[in-house]
């Protein structure tokens, strides 16, 4: 009996320490109930962890330049789907597609990037 209690509390701290981590990974802030598409050029690529970064430069309907964000999974994630740290650079025009920042900040949860010549690149 004295074993199983040990092993139950090793468990749920186990559980308890590792909580924060797994919440980190979630969707929360973002509004998942719609998909937003901006088109920009990209101004930085960060190929790195614990998320790949993409910023651009998307003209507005007004016609002036605003700054917009994306983040997609973590680096060694997206090597498996074929990206590589010379996927992006700055001046490419691409669409972010993904979820919106429920702050309302130009800031997208990505799930794909259409490159210029048609090339969709998912698993974000």
């Amino acid at each position: 009996m004295k074993n199983l209690v040990l092993v139950l509390a090793v468990i749920f701290g186990v559980l308890f320490a590792f909580g924060p981590v797994l919440a980190h990974h979630g969707v929360a802030a973002f509004d998942t109930s719609k998909v937003v598409s901006v088109q920009g050029a990209v101004t930085d690529f960060q190929f790195i962890n614990p998320h790949v970064i993409i910023s651009l430069d998307v003209k507005s309907d007004k016609g002036e330049i605003e700054k917009w964000g994306g983040e997609a999974q973590s680096a060694p994630m997206l090597v498996r789907y074929g990206w590589s740290k010379n996927t992006l650079k700055a001046g490419d025009v691409i669409t972010a597609t993904g979820y919106r920042s429920k702050s309302g900040a130009n800031y997208l949860r990505l799930i794909k990037i259409t490159l210029a010549n048609g090339r969709e690149m998912g698993n974000l």
